[in-house]
């Protein structure tokens, strides 16, 4: 069941007409599927960004796209889902927030993704 969290996700994308500026900033929707914590930032426009971290994710430094094991993040626009792979993230667990991080990296229709950050606060029900 996904439930909408205090959090926010920002990107900026480069696209061939230019940069586009990806803003969500007043909730995300997350929810669990077997083996990951999933995150989703809407823009209302048709534009999104998925966050998957494996279940157990620590806090550190990862490159995107080398294994399933590793932590995901789709691109999403219209129709089309792009994984960023060639790119790095770095993850923060617990703390003042649930989870935060830092990411960038080239999408899989070769849209380039930079200054992502994304802020997911402790669940104020828990």
């Amino acid at each position: 069941m996904s439930t909408n969290r205090s959090g926010r996700l920002t990107a900026d994308v480069i696209t061939d007409d230019g940069l586009l500026e990806f803003r969500v900033t007043q909730g995300l929707f997350c929810y669990d599927r077997p083996g990951l914590h999933c995150i989703e930032a809407n823009d209302g426009q048709g534009k999104e960004f998925y966050v998957n971290l494996p279940v157990g994710v620590e806090s550190g430094r990862f490159s995107l796209g080398l294994s399933e094991r590793s932590p995901m993040i789709i691109h999403v626009t219209g129709s089309s889902e792009a994984e960023l792979y060639r790119g790095r993230l770095e993850l923060t667990v617990g703390g003042d927030a649930q989870f935060a991080g830092r990411f960038s990296g080239t999408d899989a229709d070769g849209l380039e993704v930079s200054n992502g950050s994304f802020r997911l606060e402790h669940d104020a029900s828990a």
